[in-house]
């Protein structure tokens, strides 16, 4: 283990023994994969290197076996971290970790300077097909058609083309205001991280905008209505004496308030 360069330079600053033995263990992992499924190699990104070789050299020396080590670039998002459970940023292949559409999502906002690469390593299109999509993007990168084209690919060879399908149709309802048709689970994660009230009281509109800080004042609130700043569930709303009541509620679960163009609320009944 002093061989590894890794291991030296933690040595120097500290190391923890999970840090320690990981390495071990990960070795004599690939022993007993050897030995008991005549696995002779192990593929992972660069930074499992120093491990996967620690387990090819116990090979060698405890069974006299030849094993290899494959590894590939990581791949990194925007900030440089890799992706995976320890940076917090896993894309979990699983729909009940990670939706189709929380997959459709994340990607479809792929950085423009990493999205190229992206299309290389997550799709299956062909490199002519490739090129093709980013010098479409490259001419009008206001339509992100490389974006829209890597999460549309990845949803589909993951969970299938009506999924896929279905997560471009949410995000453009969304995108557009509009929540006929959508289910409550598609618009809650659609709209994961907006603000949210507990609605108990039904009250006149303008109310309900002061008291769950979508207006600063009555007389702000009646001005984003007097203005059609307003929608409740995708519809514009004008008469500021119009009372919210929870039988407006989709699915009888939430209302979803819109004020200008992008900033949403959900009153949650």
């Amino acid at each position: 283990m002093l061989d590894k360069d890794i291991i030296r330079r933690r040595l120097e600053t500290g190391i923890t023994f999970a840090e320690f033995s990981y390495m071990l263990l990960q070795g004599f992992d690939f022993v007993h994969l050897f030995q008991e499924k005549k696995c002779i190699m192990q593929v992972a990104g660069s930074d499992q290197w120093g491990n996967i070789t620690t387990g090819v050299d116990l090979i060698r020396k405890m069974l006299d076996g030849q094993a290899y080590a494959f590894t590939m670039p990581l791949i990194l998002d925007a900030t440089g971290k890799k992706f995976g459970k320890s940076e917090g940023n896993a894309l979990w292949l699983n729909k009940d970790k990670t939706s189709p559409y929380a997959i459709y999502q994340y990607l479809i906002n792929a950085d423009d300077n990493l999205v190229l690469d992206y299309l290389k390593v997550f799709t299956f299109l062909t490199k002519e097909q490739i090129e093709e999509v980013y010098a479409q993007q490259q001419a009008a990168p206001e339509t992100r058609i490389a974006q829209k084209t890597l999460a549309w690919e990845v949803v589909k060879d993951l969970h299938g083309k009506e999924e896929a399908d279905n997560a471009v149709m949410v995000s453009e309802k969304l995108f557009k205001g509009e929540f006929k048709g959508l289910s409550v689970n598609d618009i809650l994660m659609g709209l994961k991280g907006v603000p949210n009230f507990q609605f108990k009281e039904e009250l006149p509109l303008v109310d309900v905008l002061v008291n769950n800080g979508m207006a600063s004042s009555k007389r702000e609130a009646r001005e984003f209505i007097k203005n059609n700043a307003i929608s409740i569930n995708g519809e514009t709303v004008n008469d500021e004496q119009k009372v919210i009541t929870k039988d407006m509620a989709l699915e009888g679960k939430i209302i979803i308030f819109r004020r200008g163009k992008k900033k949403y609320y959900i009153g949650m009944i």
